[in-house]
């Protein structure tokens, strides 16, 4: 019935674009109901069946899961399973554009999936946007519903129906309510009879004294929609940006949307809901970005259902579809409220000044204010590989660093030729801990125009409370943030350059290079391996598996994954210390969580990941590798920095 109904529409595209006064919109509206209907079912058939060639896509479709930008059949296409019963379809002729909330699974773990496609006038589809919610005990629900909601499915008599523009409207007021969630807020635009859904679950008018998601609060999900935004309960959620009203299915009175939620981790309580104000969950502590996609079906002018599902990105992180919020330096920073620290004096900063840069920096984050700093007009900040502002991220949260030469686990690097600093060590935000490594990048006359951090944190699922499972899977070797001993004299201290040694800053990047190469390939061969070289993961050694060993798959290595993991990506140096003999570097390695001959998977490997890897290499005189310090971050698979979208990476994908 779709191929027959594309078939159809390409006839008619053709015929109208070569008629007088053709016009594109119309020809896009025929794509109706039944049309867009027809293309999710080929898209979820397709993807069960492993095969995009089975979609009717443009030469340059666009696909993107979980926010990242990865080839059509990467990602979950590989290990996608049965489709579930559950299936949700929201459709828009007028835009061309359908969306579906169903189930699916992966790696034989059921998920809750969630698709939009955008057809062009042809038939084909232009645009794929997915988001996988791991949520099992979510999608089992799904599935024992099998439907949705009879009211989302009627058509709306037209008298009854409010316009586009006034759906999009009401629609938006809800992020705007959500946003710091001023209990003295208007709310009216919530319908008295207002349910919602997160990941199956109903939220709303429950009295079952079951505690609220990441909360311990029990009286949260007795209320209505109405009165709970009028506790101003949800004001961890900071700032709701990219909003996206992508489908406007007007014959239903139906919007489906996307928005990044942001939570800068400033707040620390949630206010009184049933008498007691609660602490913030550990898992706000630390400055946060959750993916939405929402869906809103609307009596009158009134928000009468919610059905949504969130999942984990990198904080910060721009939307792949919001050209406006690109991660172009032109587009970033200082914002107002740092121009003062653009006339703060400054002079050419020689190898002394480069070794207490890190702590100058560190310290002014710790101060909440930049002003200190001599920074340069077109100064860069990063966190965890997205561009902030000197006012986000780790300037609000971070409480507590450890200082080199004085705690243990702490040292700086300094690279004179390259006019780089960086930093490795313990710190804190508000009460969780992670190992921070810092870029500092000055210009001739000692204006810092980048700063690079990237922060490891002790965010296990045990003890962490149920919201980070839904998250991210369990790493192979999980840090909770135990003591890490001493970093050593190997990466402490004040090293000098013998003569004759091959440590200068271009040698050393030739032998970090030669690692990556190596983690890429699961060989030793042709890496620089000293006798006795040592490698740890996470504060883990890998057992008492040499470092070749290591990569060669003889141990687990790296992080656990042996030989599953692909490539090793988006490489950069961050420093290189010819005097100690280190390289700062950070690496993106993907686990596709796809294996060869039947392997029954592991719980850490059922899904397609991207790790990012700090670490630290020590390099002796002789040019080869004594020891190696990693730690290591879960992200979205196909997760590239914003330094390596700019082109500033080592190697490309």
């Amino acid at each position: 019935m779709a191929a027959k109904i594309r078939n159809a529409l390409a006839a008619a595209w053709l015929c109208s674009a070569l008629a007088p006064g053709y016009v594109s919109s119309q020809v896009q509206a025929r794509c109706d109901r039944a049309c867009l209907e027809g293309l999710v079912s080929e898209h979820l058939t397709a993807l069960a069946a492993h095969d995009p060639q089975r979609l009717p896509t443009t030469s340059g479709v666009k696909y993107v899961e979980n926010a990242q930008h990865i080839p059509l059949g990467a990602g979950v296409w590989p290990i996608a399973g049965s489709l579930g019963k559950y299936r949700h379809v929201f459709s828009d002729p007028e835009s061309g554009q359908v969306a579906a909330i169903t189930t699916i699974t992966e790696n034989n773990i059921p998920a809750i999936y969630l698709v939009r496609l955008k057809a062009e006038p042809n038939g084909q589809i232009s645009e794929i946007e997915a988001q996988l919610t791991r949520d099992d005990d979510g999608a089992i629900l799904y599935e024992k519903m099998a439907n949705p909601d009879p009211v989302w499915l009627a058509a709306v008599p037209e008298p009854q129906r409010i316009s586009r523009a006034r759906l999009v409207a009401q629609v938006d007021k809800y992020y705007s309510g959500m946003q710091g969630n001023d209990p003295r807020g208007d709310y009216s635009f919530f319908d008295r009879e207002c349910d919602r859904l997160e990941d199956a679950v109903q939220t709303t008018n429950q009295h079952t004294g079951d505690t609220y998601g990441h909360s311990n609060d029990t009286s949260f999900a007795s209320l209505s929609c109405e009165a709970q935004f009028q506790t101003g309960f949800l004001g961890f959620v900071t700032r709701i940006r990219d909003r996206r009203y992508v489908v406007v299915d007007e014959e239903r009175q139906a919007v489906f949307a996307i928005a990044s939620l942001d939570h800068n981790g400033t707040v620390r309580t949630l206010p009184s809901v049933n008498g007691t104000s609660s602490p913030i969950p550990a898992y706000f502590d630390v400055p946060r970005t959750l993916l939405g996609m929402e869906a809103f079906r609307l009596r009158g002018d009134k928000l009468y259902r919610i059905e949504m599902t969130l999942a984990e990105l990198p904080y910060g992180m721009r939307s792949a579809f919001d050209s406006k919020n690109s991660n172009s330096a032109a587009s970033q920073f200082p914002r107002p409220g740092n121009s003062t620290s653009l006339t703060t004096p400054s002079r050419p900063c020689n190898r002394t000044c480069l070794n207490g840069l890190p702590l100058r920096v560190l310290r002014a984050m710790l101060a909440r204010n930049a002003s200190s700093l001599p920074l340069a007009r077109n100064i860069r900040y990063s966190e965890n590989g997205q561009f902030l502002g000197l006012d986000d991220g780790l300037w609000l949260t971070l409480s507590n660093v450890s200082i080199p030469d004085v705690d243990e686990y702490a040292a700086n690097f300094a690279d004179d030729s390259s006019r780089t600093a960086g930093y490795w060590g313990l710190v804190k935000e508000l009460t969780t801990p992670g190992v921070l490594s810092l870029r500092v990048q000055v210009d001739k006359d000692g204006k810092i125009t980048e700063i690079e951090a990237i922060n490891v944190r002790a965010e296990a699922p045990k003890g962490r409370g149920n919201t980070i499972t839904l998250m991210r899977p369990p790493l192979p070797v999980e840090w909770e943030g135990g003591e890490l001993g001493r970093l050593g004299g190997l990466f402490q201290g004040n090293g000098t350059a013998l003569k004759g040694s091959k440590r200068n800053a271009t040698a050393l990047a030739k032998v970090a290079a030669a690692y990556f190469d190596g983690l890429e390939r699961h060989s030793s061969k042709r890496v620089p391996f000293a006798a006795g070289c040592v490698r740890r993961d996470n504060g883990a050694l890998q057992g008492n598996v040499s470092c070749a060993g290591q990569m060669d798959g003889r141990g687990q290595f790296p992080n656990g994954l042996s030989n599953s993991t692909t490539a090793v990506r988006d490489r950069r140096v961050l420093v290189a210390d010819r005097d100690k003999g280190v390289v700062l570097a950070v690496v993106m390695v993907d686990f596709p969580a796809t294996t060869k001959g039947g392997r029954l998977l592991s719980e850490t490997e059922i899904v397609p990941s991207t790790y990012m890897v700090p670490q630290l290499i020590k390099i002796d005189h002789g040019g080869a590798i004594s020891r190696v310090e990693a730690m290591i971050k879960w992200m979205p698979f196909g997760y590239t920095s914003a330094w390596g979208e700019l082109g500033l990476e080592g190697k490309g994908c």
